[in-house]
């Protein structure tokens, strides 16, 4: 085999396959003759950007390094020690265990299916019940919440819960019915919206994330917030990416285009593969010893996807959707697996 063949593909992170906007690398070259100098306090002009991007106030806009980093002050700042955050089995393990490291309660609400209904979180939501998480499109199963069931939760539970939905690949999303959070926002305060430059921007590594909420949750949040952890670099790619319309498009054109052809050949396999509104494709499987044999399989080929056990979920992998060339050498892959 060639030396090409066994080189080491990262399918395990979700990161854009495409690489960061050709803008957002400019503006990082263009930038880094100023690495030696102190950012400003707060990143405001990428707070305007944003805020302009979504027709809201800058005042509703919380910078952070990562999205990430938002969890983590929500947990810490905005639950108190006597209080719990309720969020699922099956999807981002950040809620849990910036929960459990903040020394939070945090109560799980077991998935019957692939799906966050939010509607067995309802029964849940008590007395000290501070926050709700979830992800959405949810990682690590592609599926969606809906506009209905997020307005339904939002009217129906305590007006002092806060709803905290980490839509990290919402960029992704095609389902008509996905919410459209911000206009939510509007009527209910209670309600904390995280975004991200990490996945369809293409900026992981720069750790650029915010949350759109109200302005006092926002005021807060940023009071917390330590002090200059979005660096200068990362805050111009940011400002560049939001301007590279085209890079969005052609980056959602080449996942669409890999997640229709993964699906239809993975089916073909005979792997219960389900949709995905996200840019990753979840796999379940009917024993661990299963699971181990495909992942083996791509790890030997260079191909390194997640093991969901880092979930605390048996049984399962997750695929980022790759490149054409990537995405044809995974089902190669996997067709030898089938033989």
């Amino acid at each position: 085999m060639s030396q090409k063949l066994f080189e080491t593909i990262s399918l395990h992170s979700n990161e854009n396959p495409l690489g960061p906007s050709p803008m957002a690398l400019e503006a990082i070259k263009k930038y880094s003759q100023d690495v030696h100098c102190y950012g400003s306090w707060k990143p405001q002009t990428l707070k305007e950007k944003l805020a302009s991007k979504y027709q809201v106030s800058p005042n509703n806009i919380a910078v952070s390094a990562g999205s990430y980093e938002l969890i983590n002050l929500i947990i810490h700042f905005l639950v108190n020690r006597d209080e719990e955050i309720l969020t699922f089995d099956n999807t981002f393990m950040a809620y849990s265990y910036n929960a459990k490291r903040n020394g939070r309660k945090c109560v799980i609400s077991n998935m019957s299916g692939l799906e966050c209904d939010l509607e067995d979180l309802i029964p849940l939501c008590g007395k000290n019940t501070k926050a709700i998480f979830f992800a959405n499109p949810n990682n690590p199963t592609g599926t969606i919440v809906t506009h209905d069931s997020l307005r339904n939760l939002l009217e129906t539970i305590p007006s002092n819960v806060l709803v905290v939905a980490d839509e990290a690949y919402y960029e992704y999303v095609t389902n008509e019915s996905y919410p459209d959070s911000v206009q939510l926002l509007k009527e209910f305060p209670n309600l904390i919206i995280l975004r991200t430059f990490s996945k369809i921007y293409g900026l992981a590594g720069a750790r650029v994330g915010y949350g759109i909420a109200s302005e006092s949750l926002v005021e807060t949040m940023e009071e917390k917030r330590l002090l200059r952890s979005i660096n200068i670099l990362g805050k111009k790619a940011a400002e560049a990416a939001l301007d590279d319309v085209e890079y969005i498009r052609r980056s959602v054109s080449q996942n669409s285009r890999g997640k229709e052809y993964l699906l239809k050949e993975l089916r073909q396999l005979g792997f219960a593969v389900n949709d995905s509104q996200a840019n990753f494709l979840y796999l379940p499987f009917h024993d661990n010893n299963q699971k181990n044999s495909v992942y083996q399989t791509l790890a030997k080929e260079g191909l390194m996807v997640c093991d969901l056990e880092i979930f605390g979920q048996n049984n399962s992998l997750r695929i980022t959707i790759s490149l054409n060339e990537i995405n044809q050498r995974i089902i190669d892959c996997l067709t030898q697996i089938k033989k």
